[in-house]
């Protein structure tokens, strides 16, 4: 069973577009094997800046998306954080028990957390001020904040299903 065999593609982009829009998120949509189902929508500027270098997409957006992908195969929401300090969002997506996909985002900042401008200076070719700078733009989310966002999801699936 696939994504869109509940939902058209153009109903999940939307939600993907809500999410962003409502919660600035980078949000997307993830089939089983862990590949967007639409393409990028930037909550912030830091994370299309590290996407777009070559060396920051390498160093901290690739071994994340590795391990989101790993932990959305569980079946289980998370949150959990890239090597910048930003958070992944995750709800999956499961029919009759059998994951199907996952709905969520990333670049938000959770609760006592922050943007290692240091670390992302060091792992890509920009300048830590200029993250710094860009950091500054990035959302925080609190720990209600994020169990809203999940809620959110589920419930959208839920109509879904």
């Amino acid at each position: 069973m696939e994504l869109t065999d509940i939902m058209p593609k153009e109903k999940w982009v939307e939600l993907q577009e809500e999410l962003h829009t409502r919660f600035q998120l980078n949000a997307d949509v993830m089939d089983k094997e862990g590949k967007r189902l639409a393409g990028n929508t930037w909550g912030n500027d830091l994370c299309k800046a590290i996407r777009e270098d070559k060396k920051g997409f390498g160093a901290i957006c690739a071994p994340a998306g590795m391990m989101f992908t790993q932990m959305m195969k569980e079946g289980e929401p998370f949150v959990e954080e890239c090597d910048g300090g930003m958070a992944r969002i995750s709800v999956p997506v499961k029919v009759d028990g059998e994951l199907i996909g996952a709905v969520g985002g990333c670049g938000l900042v959770v609760d006592d957390g922050e943007v290692d401008a240091f670390t992302v200076g060091m792992m890509s070719d920009l300048e830590e001020a200029a993250v710094e700078k860009m950091a500054e733009n990035v959302g925080i989310a609190s720990d209600e904040k994020v169990k809203e966002i999940q809620e959110f999801i589920q419930k959208r699936i839920n109509e879904a299903l």
